[in-house]
């Protein structure tokens, strides 16, 4: 299992359906990434050059891969406060593991620096859709909480009609290894937490495609929401 430190490293996740992508970028003293296929077995993180110079652009050179992440306005967040994610848009090429040469440019999202001092866990669960709409939901629990009843819980999105994020709430399935197996994902969207509010609801299950490492577990969805399917990427933190 390849060693990676989670505490306040660099990330940044991606997929697309149709693409038939999903990666993931992590960063600190030894940067990793992993792209592959949203069914591909035997997922690993591998070294990679990752540049941070410029905080609108980083940029990624791996074993087969070379990435653009490149941040990308949010349009809907939970109110009040700043969530530690910001969306983004990952182009470049990479070579799977069939040998066969990918271009691709997606949708992401991102964080500089993922804090888990103080916690027991972080949940992240990103989905994205032909249609134009992104949701990212972030989740930290903190130490000594046995339930995800103390969990607290940001959200940012792209493509909606509305301003705000109302009481969003992540659940999530388990298998008896811990692994996650299905994930919803409940949220309102209005202009004003008074006003008329819309309901949007992601479901995903897991393909089985997966990448662990010490401090950190990714895995591939498939998606739902409103009758569009979407892929999405479902990680876990720990400290």
């Amino acid at each position: 299992m390849t060693a990676v430190k989670a505490a306040t490293a660099p990330l940044a996740v991606f997929g697309d359906l149709d693409g038939d992508l999903w990666g993931v970028v992590v960063g600190g003293e030894q940067p990793r990434a992993a792209v592959a296929r949203l069914t591909d077995a035997g997922v690993e993180l591998r070294p990679a050059d990752l540049d941070l110079d410029d905080d609108e652009v980083w940029e990624l050179v791996g074993t087969g891969c070379e990435l653009r992440v490149e941040r990308a306005d949010a349009t809907t967040a939970t109110e009040g406060g700043e969530p530690p994610l910001e969306p983004c848009r990952v182009s470049g090429s990479v070579t799977l593991d069939d040998g066969n040469r990918r271009e691709f440019d997606v949708g992401g999202v991102r964080s500089s620096a993922l804090d888990t001092d103080g916690r027991d866990s972080l949940r992240l669960f990103a989905a994205w859709f032909p249609a134009g709409h992104e949701i990212a939901a972030i989740a930290a629990r903190p130490k000594g909480a046995k339930g995800q009843d103390r969990d607290s819980l940001d959200v940012i999105a792209r493509g909606e009609e509305h301003a705000l994020v109302i009481d969003p709430r992540l659940s999530t399935t388990y298998d008896e290894a811990g692994n996650p197996l299905r994930v919803g994902l409940e949220l309102w969207l209005g202009d004003d937490a008074d006003g008329d509010l819309s309901p949007r609801r992601v479901a995903g299950a897991s393909t089985g495609s997966r990448v662990a490492a010490a401090c950190l577990s990714a895995y591939a969805f498939d998606c739902v929401s409103r009758g569009e399917p979407g892929a999405g990427i479902y990680l876990l933190l720990r400290p």
